[in-house]
């Protein structure tokens, strides 16, 4: 494979393989949990529980006095619900401005080596062509 079909390949996976990682983060929530999932309908949240035990749950619900959820994303119902007084704290996934900026600034020297790499000429470039 040529040096020229390589360079667009290596960044295509270096860009994906960043993605990953994602730019975002868990923060912890100061309203109750009630009032996070009516006010702002996440579509994950990240329980902890008053014996520490902390799990994810997605497309959450508040029903009477119950915090609902799916353990799963692809799941078709709720098929986990927590007591919402044993809800010791709530979590939501936001945008991380720090983690946003690595990932661009890491990309952005990972992409500029490459490119380096593909157009230096060294002494055996020319032998065997």
């Amino acid at each position: 494979m040529s040096r020229h079909r390589m360079v667009p390949r290596s960044v295509a996976v270096i860009l994906l393989t960043g993605q990953l990682g994602g730019c975002t983060g868990w923060r912890l929530e100061s309203l109750s949990p009630a009032e996070v999932v009516e006010q702002q309908q996440p579509g994950e949240i990240r329980v902890q529980q008053s014996d520490g035990r902390r799990e994810v749950l997605y497309q959450p619900t508040v029903r009477g006095d119950s915090l609902l959820g799916q353990r799963d994303w692809n799941a078709k119902r709720p098929d986990r619900a927590l007591a919402l007084t044993d809800v010791r704290e709530v979590a939501t996934r936001h945008v991380s401005a720090g983690r946003t900026a690595g990932l661009v600034l890491g990309i952005g020297a990972i992409v500029g080596a490459i490119v380096a790499l593909a157009s230096f000429q060294g002494p055996f470039d020319n032998c065997c062509q």
